[in-house]
């Protein structure tokens, strides 16, 4: 019976000593400065997260605004001030875009369910990659060497 009681008084006095530990290392979390730093992180991963590529073509350049043209219509994009627009490796400004230039960059969802350019290149069109020579033209290409 002794046993029996001295093996419970142990449990419940681990159980006190468990609990103790886990409300001190949550009260020091609560106050150590990189569990701020944790949380600024993880909303600067989600805000990256909800971020996007596009490219177009300029359309026209609307107050503070760039307007693509796409295939359906146009699409409007919202400039910041934080909005980061480069040609040639350099910043220039929201002036300096004009309609036929072609943008390709990131974007980031507003909350009214807009969108505001996060970063830009101006410049060229992409060109995309020449699809592979199909087996005919390889074999006139081996018979011609």
């Amino acid at each position: 019976m002794k046993t029996l009681q001295n093996s419970i008084i142990h449990r419940l006095a681990l159980a006190a000593l468990v609990l103790g530990v886990a409300g001190s290392m949550a009260a020091a979390e609560a106050t150590t400065p990189g569990v701020a730093a944790k949380t600024s992180e993880t909303r600067r991963m989600s805000a990256r997260k909800s971020m996007y590529p596009f490219r177009g073509e300029v359309a026209a350049v609307e107050g503070k605004s760039i307007v693509l043209a796409k295939k359906s219509g146009t699409r409007p994009i919202e400039v910041s001030e934080e909005s980061l627009i480069e040609r040639d490796g350099a910043a220039v400004r929201l002036d300096d875009v004009k309609p036929g230039d072609y943008l390709r960059g990131m974007l980031q969802k507003t909350e009214a369910g807009g969108e505001v350019l996060v970063r830009a290149s101006a410049g060229g069109k992409y060109d995309k990659p020449v699809a592979k020579a199909s087996k005919s033209t390889a074999k006139m290409d081996k018979a011609e060497r």
